[in-house]
C-alpha cells in the first residue's frame, strides 16, 4: 500500500514533486558550496590576509633605553639586547611550523647619508636557509623527530611584505654594497636607482649601490634598507637583530573549545594546556617561538592580529546564516508543497481510515514522501554545489576547491532532515484528520 499510494502522488502531481525536489536541492547546491568553501576558509582567508604583512614581532628581552626615529623603534647599540639571527632556521622546527609563512629579521640604526640623518635598517631581502637533516622538529605535545632529509626554504621581506612596489630591483642579500631607499627619503636625498651613496656612523662607513626606489605608504618610505651584514658592520656586530617581523597563520580564539576561550595558559590543566598548545591560535604560536628563540619575546602585533580576527570570526557568522537561511527557505518550501498535497489526497486519507488504517500508517506515507524528495534533492544539489564550490574557490581563491568526501552523507543527511522538519506540521494535520468529515465530502 505504501509503494502505491507514493506512486499515486508522483503520479497525480508531478510537477508539485518535481517543484519540491528542486526546493531540495537549490538548498542542497548552496549548502555544499558553502560548507565545501568553508571547510578551509579559514585557512584560506588568513593566508590571503598575510600578503598584507607580519603580524608578530620577536623582540630581545631588554629594558634598555629606546628611541623612535622614522618609524622605528631603536635601542642604542650599548644597551640592547639582539637576537641571534642564525637561530631564526629554528621557526621551522616548532609544532605550527608549517604555519609560518615567513619571517625577517631587522637591525636599524641611525647614520648620516648625503649630510642627513637617516635611518639605516639591515634585513633580509630573500635569503635561502637550509633545515639540516637530523633537525629536531616537535610533532606533537612533548615528541620530537629528527628530519630524515634537509630541506631548503626562502623567507625574508619579500615573503612577508610581497605588496611593496618597488621601483627598479631588489637589494641582494648576497652582496652588502646593494641598497633599496623609500620614495620620501629618496625624493629628499635625490637619489635613484643605479646611484651611488655612503652611509657613515661614527668611524664606520659602507658605499652603497641603490637597487630599487620602495613605495609601501608607510614608514618605509623614510628608511634606508640594506642586507643585514651591512647593518651590523654599521654597528661592528658580527650577528644580530633588534627585531624579527614574523608572519604567520593563525585562527582567532572563537576557533578554540569554549572552556579553553579566554582562560589563562597558566591556570590550565594539563589537558587543557595541551590542547590549546596544540592548536594554531597567536597564543600557541607566541609561545612555540619563545621556546625556540632564546632570551627573546614573541608579541601579536594587536592591530593587525585583532582586525585579521574579527575579520575571520564575521565570515564564519556570514557562512553560518546564509546556511540557516537557506535551509529554512528550502523547508519552508517543502511545507508548501506537502500541505497542497495533504489537502489533494484528504479523500484517499479519510478512506484509509475508514478501513482500519491507524494514523501513524498515513504519517508513515508523506513522511517516506518527504525522506525521498530530501534524498532525491540532496543528490542532485550536491552534484550542483560541487561545481558551485569549485567556481567560488577559482574566483575569490585562484585555487581548486578541497571538497572532503564525508559532506556527501552530511548534506544528504541535512536535507532529508529539512523534507522531515518541513512536512512535519502538514503530516500532523493529515493524521488528525476525521474520516467521517473526509467522507462526506467526497
Amino acid at each position: 500500500m505504501l509503494s502505491r499510494m507514493l506512486r499515486e502522488i508522483l503520479h497525480r502531481q508531478p510537477r508539485r514533486a518535481v517543484a519540491a525536489v528542486l526546493a531540495i536541492a537549490v538548498g542542497a547546491t548552496l549548502l555544499t558550496a558553502l560548507l565545501g568553501v568553508s571547510v578551509d576558509l579559514t585557512e584560506r582567508m588568513a593566508r590571503e590576509l598575510r600578503a598584507y604583512g607580519a603580524n608578530i614581532m620577536v623582540v630581545p628581552n631588554t629594558t634598555g633605553l629606546q628611541l623612535r626615529v622614522g618609524g622605528v623603534t631603536l635601542t642604542p647599540a650599548s644597551a640592547q639586547g639582539a637576537i641571534d639571527e642564525t637561530d631564526l632556521v629554528l621557526l621551522k622546527t616548532i609544532f605550527w611550523r608549517h604555519n609560518i609563512v615567513g619571517f625577517a629579521p631587522y637591525l636599524s640604526t641611525v647614520a648620516e647619508a648625503a649630510g642627513q640623518q637617516v635611518t639605516v635598517t639591515g634585513t633580509w631581502f630573500d635569503k635561502p636557509l637550509t633545515l639540516p637533516r637530523g633537525m629536531k622538529v616537535r610533532t606533537g605535545f612533548d615528541v620530537e623527530e629528527g628530519t630524515t632529509e634537509s630541506s631548503v626554504f626562502r623567507t625574508g621581506v619579500q615573503t612577508i611584505a610581497p605588496w611593496w612596489k618597488v621601483e627598479g630591483a631588489w637589494a641582494r642579500d648576497d652582496d652588502p654594497a646593494t641598497a633599496m631607499v623609500g620614495a620620501r627619503l629618496a625624493t629628499r636625498l635625490g637619489v635613484r636607482p643605479g646611484a651611488e651613496l655612503t652611509v657613515r656612523q661614527g668611524d664606520r662607513a659602507r658605499d652603497l649601490r641603490i637597487t630599487g626606489i620602495i613605495t609601501t605608504g608607510g614608514d618605509e618610505e623614510d628608511q634606508l634598507f640594506v642586507p643585514l651584514p651591512a647593518a651590523q658592520s654599521l654597528l661592528g656586530l658580527e650577528r644580530g637583530a633588534d627585531r624579527v617581523m614574523v608572519s604567520a597563520l593563525v585562527e582567532p580564539d572563537s576557533k578554540l573549545r569554549p572552556d579553553l576561550r579566554g582562560l589563562d595558559p597558566s591556570e590550565m590543566t594539563p589537558e587543557q594546556y595541551e590542547t590549546w598548545y596544540c592548536s594554531p591560535v597567536m597564543g600557541a604560536v607566541t609561545t612555540q617561538i619563545e621556546e625556540v628563540i632564546p632570551d627573546a619575546t614573541a608579541r601579536p602585533i594587536r592591530r593587525i592580529a585583532e582586525a585579521e580576527g574579527a575579520f575571520l570570526t564575521r565570515v564564519g557568522l556570514l557562512v553560518a546564516i546564509l546556511t540557516v537561511v537557506v535551509l529554512v527557505t528550502a523547508a519552508l518550501a517543502v511545507m508548501a508543497a506537502m500541505t497542497a498535497t495533504v489537502l489533494e489526497r484528504r479523500g484517499e486519507i479519510g478512506l484509509m481510515k475508514a478501513i482500519g488504517a491507524d494514523p501513524q500508517q498515513i504519517g508513515l506515507i508523506f513522511l517516506t514522501y518527504a525522506g525521498l524528495t530530501g534524498l532525491i534533492g540532496g543528490a542532485v544539489g550536491y552534484g550542483a554545489g560541487l561545481g558551485m564550490a569549485e567556481v567560488i574557490a577559482r574566483q575569490v581563491f585562484s585555487t581548486s576547491a578541497a571538497v572532503p568526501p564525508v559532506l556527501l552523507p552530511v548534506v544528504l543527511a541535512i536535507t532529508v532532515a529539512v523534507a522531515l522538519a518541513g512536512s512535519a506540521l502538514p503530516v500532523r494535520r493529515a493524521m488528525r484528520l476525521d474520516p467521517s468529515e473526509l467522507l462526506r465530502e467526497v
